[in-house]
């Protein structure tokens, strides 16, 4: 807590500035995070030479930093998330949806920051979402006061916290949910992502089948030096909400690819997105 306090005074060009600094130390250091974030370029980037991975890893690694020290800041001061948001591309159907008034489903993966992007759609549209606690109460506490901030409604990760988020859902509610996130060993099923077999949570497509939910994808991708986020929202593959689950999972994923593949850079490439492999398959960390 005591570091998140300090992190927290820097002026936004010194946080800034220090992350870069430590992100290029942690590129160039053995260590967890830049032997994972390798590991995940080689599985999903094959045609890459070792260079062009190796150049992709430091600037993920940066990038990554970057968003561990903005988030610490914008945690206690959101409204500072909120005003570095400069620009928006492909908002226009999603706000056309809201007006209509049909329940929104976001997919918004480990792309950008994607703090800053809760604060903007709690501000605009208002945002219902589940937290899980992390187990520790002061950040947990931290984490749930920078998103409430804006007004968002928050669900606890339990079977009662999902029947109360369809309830809203189904009244027109917009929704945000991590689909890249590794699920519990009940709550997914194995699906293509990068043409590798990820274990995927099946939550966001239920939710979806369950209350007709409109999809979009989005992500605050971060400006360079100073200058702020920009907003984008993309719409979702139809076939996202198909009944076959694994064709919706396959859709999914195919669709937060795309995503990533706006700018590599700026995903979370040191998080363990292929630990839970098929049945019969070492995990490719293990190596």
């Amino acid at each position: 807590m005591a570091a998140l306090r300090l992190v927290a005074l820097l002026p936004f060009a010194v946080n800034r500035g220090i992350a870069s600094l430590l992100g290029r130390l942690i590129s160039r250091l053995p260590g967890e995070a830049r032997r994972v974030t390798d590991t995940n370029l080689r599985l999903c980037y094959p045609d890459l030479d070792e260079n062009q991975r190796r150049q992709l890893a430091r600037l993920s690694l940066v990038e990554s930093s970057k968003n561990t020290f903005e988030i610490a800041l914008f945690w206690r001061h959101p409204d500072q998330g909120l005003r570095r948001i400069v620009a928006i591309d492909g908002d226009a159907p999603l706000r056309q949806a809201v007006a209509d008034g049909k329940p929104i489903m976001i997919l918004a993966p480990h792309q950008g920051c994607w703090e800053v992007l809760n604060f903007w759609l709690a501000s605009e549209f208002g945002l219902h979402a589940m937290f899980a606690p992390s187990g520790l109460p002061e950040v947990d506490q931290l984490i749930r006061t920078g998103r409430e901030h804006f007004g968002s409604t928050m669900y606890p990760t339990t079977a009662r916290g999902v029947a109360g988020l369809v309830r809203a859902m189904k009244k027109g509610a917009l929704t945000a949910i991590l689909p890249d996130q590794v699920p519990d060993r009940r709550s997914g099923v194995h699906a293509p992502f990068f043409g590798q077999p990820a274990y995927t949570g099946t939550l966001a497509s239920k939710l979806i089948r369950q209350t007709g939910a409109v999809t979009f994808l989005a992500w605050a991708r971060r400006l360079p030096g100073t200058q702020g986020f920009e907003i984008r929202v993309r719409q979702a593959t139809p076939v996202s909400a198909d009944a076959d689950l694994e064709a919706a999972l396959t859709a999914m994923n195919a669709d937060i690819a795309r995503l990533i593949n706006e700018d590599p850079a700026q995903y979370l490439w040191s998080y363990k997105r292929f630990r839970r492999p098929p049945a019969g398959m070492d995990s490719p960390y293990s190596q």
